[in-house]
């Protein structure tokens, strides 16, 4: 029996890496049948374009004749009737923009698989109100996440003590503060242990990416209790201790195509070309750190945010994030910028009705992004 997969954000690092694994796993009858991205859909079309069972959604046509089904205007990923026929989406969109395909896939009846963190951020209650109104599956992706994931299956979630998510520390993490003060984006590129995509690099520099994660995993759990440790290894993903005294952490070795399989084929692993065993001998010698939210203040704000409780924290937390270090990636403001602006912005917005419905959430979203740029001079 196959397995119809939808790709969103096909291009993307995600989606590479997942069309990797779907290629891997093809005998096993795991298919993509639509692929969707922002721009670059003309890789799509070379790609497979003598596929006639597959659909490409693109914002900008590539302009090849090929025999694959091509749409233009991602919009379609926010209607539920898109995902006909679909099993598996895949929702590998990053920022706020993948909220309306995550909601889509659910009313649709859809496995969601997803590395959109945004959605589950800024409209998790809501998020977690429809998936059981819908009845339906949501399995992350990011691995630390699919770490906490597996690390609670079977268990009681009443008898979790604590969450722990681990961090690289990224591309700063040796850095002094007034080091950190001077580094340009580029720098924040050079990730030590994965390959990821640029806003996700930056957000891991900033431990800004962790500080999300942190409220994700509330949401997608149901835990309050989350910890961060530094990893530098990033062999342990995740860790789940229990209340008598007990421990469970999900090691492997640091690649994303790994919980991507899983979360393809569970509850069966397969033995895949990238498949590598690591022994216990791979997890001596580990250090795991607190993490400096002096020379790392992002996190700190994430869990102010966190401690509101509330998708309005969320949102704009998620907004100005995105609007700040987009600005850093223009060079417009230095490092240490990016959590001033976000602070200004949980300052500003964070307290206030509760939203409502994703109108409201692209409302405050947009103001919050609105005030990051009339902060920086670049609003009308």
């Amino acid at each position: 029996m196959s397995i119809n997969v939808a790709v969103l954000g096909a291009t993307g690092s995600i989606g590479r890496q997942t069309l990797e694994v779907l290629s891997a796993m093809k005998e096993y009858g795991v298919r993509p049948v639509l692929l969707a991205c922002a721009y670059n859909s003309a890789e799509l079309i070379k790609k497979y374009g003598d596929r006639r069972d597959i659909t490409v959604i693109s914002d900008r046509g590539s302009g090849i004749a090929a025999a694959a089904k091509e749409y233009v205007g991602t919009d379609l990923l926010n209607r539920a009737e898109t995902y006909a026929g679909i099993d598996v989406v895949i929702n590998g969109i990053g920022g706020l923009s993948g909220v309306g395909p995550t909601i889509a896939a659910l009313k649709a009846g859809c496995k969601l698989l997803t590395a959109n963190k945004e959605s589950v951020v800024a409209f998790g209650k809501h998020i977690t109100a429809l998936k059981a109104e819908t009845r339906g599956i949501i399995t992350p992706l990011d691995s630390e996440h699919s770490a906490i994931f597996q690390c609670l299956l079977g268990e009681d979630t009443d008898s979790v003590s604590k969450l722990i998510l681990t961090a690289s520390g990224g591309a700063l993490r040796d850095k002094k503060r007034e080091e950190i003060a001077e580094t340009k984006a580029a720098d924040c590129l050079k990730h030590p242990n994965w390959s990821m995509g640029v806003k996700v690099t930056i957000d891991s520099a900033t431990l800004m990416n962790k500080g999300l994660e942190l409220i994700e995993a509330r949401n997608l759990f149901g835990i309050n209790e989350v910890d961060i440790k530094i990893h530098r290894q990033s062999v342990v993903h995740g860790a789940a201790a229990f209340k008598d005294g007990s421990l469970k952490i999900y090691a492997s070795k640091p690649d994303m195509r790994i919980p991507i399989a899983y979360a393809l084929s569970m509850p069966k692993r397969y033995k895949l070309p990238f498949s590598e065993e690591i022994g216990l001998e791979a997890v001596n010698g580990f250090t795991y750190t607190e993490p400096d939210t002096d020379r790392f203040p992002c996190l700190k704000l994430a869990k102010v945010a966190a401690d509101y409780g509330t998708d309005r924290a969320g949102a704009v937390l998620t907004a100005a994030d995105e609007a700040a270090v987009n600005a850093y990636l223009r060079d417009e403001i230095d490092f240490y910028g990016v959590s001033e602006l976000i602070e200004k912005a949980l300052e500003r917005f964070a307290t206030g009705p509760e939203i409502a419905d994703v109108y409201q959430l692209h409302s405050i979203t947009d103001e919050v992004k609105e005030y990051i740029l009339e902060s920086i001079g670049g609003g009308n």
